[in-house]
């Protein structure tokens, strides 16, 4: 088991040098999620309880699989949103990791361990729904399936260790979580170091601006605007963007350009990138959904379905990034304008 733990501990540190040695490169908060993640992953492989390095019998519950586990779950949310700054409240996230740790210090002098062990069951529990959620966050996103091959695993030995240990009496799992989260980590970071060598961008996103891909442009500002009006008229009269599963390969073939012209279209002479310009028509059009009649028996989801998004999350993230509130805000505060306005219209058309 050393030699297993001394493998762990070399390939973590090797991994999280390479990531630091490009750390400029990153878009920040995928960065330090993810170096949050194997360095916890590192000091558990050091001072896990069963197999401690340095010292036998001990309690090193600082690093145990709950600090793993809040780093995990807060990566894969800052993944797939991508979003590229840090929400306060998503600090909540750390609030099971915090009761765990005051728990573990508190059964260290407390005699009656049942009161602990309710508690701890709870926190437990807790970590599971959030390793699931983040499954579940996975599956319905078209992005980054690549991390289910870790997080499933994980969860299941994660499930395996905590429920059956309270099942049966006599610790037969004991020792799973040791051995499972020991191998789970090296191939954790064998598949981070073979697809960072393959294709970094799919680990943590570039942050470099996209004109520096073109060092000497394809157009003029005149034929670029003429490009762009082609590109405007396909959204607002075809409304492409409706399309869930419109690409930049397909957009390219209806304006009769390579894609790598419209790359350059959209990151040099508009500097958005496409997935953004298709929010930008999917909300507006949204938003004039929302205020006609034949949408009026709809959920905000299934307008957002006719609209071209394909997940209640990303939909949900999108909005709040463009208008600062939740759609649900937004409607309650557009029924409340519009009845103050229909107010104002019938105390001005009132006979005096």
């Amino acid at each position: 088991m050393v030699i297993i733990q001394i493998i762990a501990i070399v390939q973590g540190i090797f991994l999280v040098l390479v990531l630091f040695s490009k750390k400029h490169s990153y878009q920040k908060v995928t960065f330090w999620l993810l170096i949050g993640c194997l360095i916890s992953t590192i000091l558990f492989a050091l001072g896990d309880d069963n197999y401690n390095l340095f010292t036998d019998n001990s309690d090193w519950f600082f690093f145990h699989e709950p600090l793993i586990t809040t780093f995990l779950v807060l990566f894969i949310k800052y993944k797939i949103s991508e979003k590229r700054t840090f929400v306060k409240k998503d600090a909540l996230l750390f609030l099971p990791y915090t009761l765990y740790l005051v728990l573990e210090s508190i059964s260290s002098f407390w005699t009656d361990n049942s009161i602990i062990d309710f508690f701890d069951n709870l926190v437990e529990a807790s970590f599971i729904i959030l390793l699931l959620h983040s499954i579940y966050t996975i599956l319905k996103s078209s992005k980054e399936k690549w991390l289910l091959i870790f997080i499933i695993p994980f969860t299941l030995i994660f499930l395996i260790d905590e429920v059956f240990t309270n099942i049966f009496p006599h610790d037969y799992f004991s020792y799973i979580d040791s051995y499972g989260m020991f191998l789970i980590s090296i191939f954790l970071f064998y598949l981070l170091t073979y697809r960072l060598i393959t294709s970094p961008n799919k680990i943590l996103s570039e942050e470099k601006s996209e004109k520096k891909k073109y060092k000497s442009p394809n157009f003029s500002n005149t034929e670029a605007e003429t490009i762009i009006k082609k590109l405007d008229n396909l959204m607002t009269e075809k409304k492409l963007f409706t399309n869930q599963k419109l690409t930049v390969n397909k957009v390219a073939t209806q304006l009769g350009i390579p894609r790598q012209y419209l790359s350059e279209i959209l990151n040099v002479h508009l500097g958005i990138r496409f997935q953004d310009y298709l929010n930008k028509y999917r909300i507006e059009e949204f938003i004039k959904c929302l205020h006609q009649e034949n949408y009026k028996n709809y959920t905000l989801v299934g307008i957002a379905t006719e609209v071209g998004f394909n997940s209640k999350s990303s939909f949900n993230s999108t909005f709040k990034k463009m208008k600062g509130m939740t759609p649900s805000e937004y409607k309650k505060n557009t029924k409340q304008l519009n009845k103050h306005l229909q107010k104002v219209q019938k105390t001005h058309s009132a006979p005096l």
